[in-house]
């Protein structure tokens, strides 16, 4: 099962059993609810699941050195960063004109669109606003290759 679909048993699970909790803990009425649905919202990392590991990675870097004025050093030097932004290829999960447009109002620069996936240069701040965007099915950084690379064995 999906951890989606496991956390939202689990939810129900958990309001199912609300009165045996409200009567454990001593918490009574609406507030006993609201403690129990916000204990079940979703994890910081379940929000960015639409979004690759190396993006992830590269965002928690990106979170890791504001105000310090370091530069920053992608985890991963296999993705392309480009003035403050990634490469990236997103796959749309209904329409992609719509998440082309909802891209692009987060800043992608040079957006390409080839059948569902649309590529471009997305502001490196904006990852995990493109991870909660509804047309958004998956999205990953958008990686080359040389010939040399693949003869070397790197991906």
């Amino acid at each position: 099962m999906r951890t989606s679909t496991l956390r939202a048993l689990l939810a129900g699970l958990l309001i199912l059993a609300l009165p045996a909790i409200a009567e454990i803990s001593g918490v009574r009425g609406p507030v006993a609810l609201t403690t129990v649905v916000v204990s079940a919202a979703p994890a910081e990392g379940d929000r960015m699941v639409k979004v690759s590991p190396e993006l992830q990675a590269l965002y928690r870097a990106y979170l890791a050195i504001q105000g310090t004025g370091a530069p920053l050093v992608p985890p991963d030097p296999l993705v392309r960063v480009v003035d403050g932004r990634v490469v990236i290829d997103a796959v749309a999960s209904s329409n992609v004109d719509d998440l082309r447009a909802e891209l692009v109002a987060l800043g992608l620069q040079r957006a390409a669109q080839a059948g569902r996936i649309v590529s471009g240069q997305l502001p490196i701040s904006a990852i995990a606003a493109m991870a909660a965007l509804p047309d958004l099915a998956f999205a990953r950084a958008a990686m080359s290759m040389t010939r040399g690379d693949a003869v070397k064995g790197i991906r």
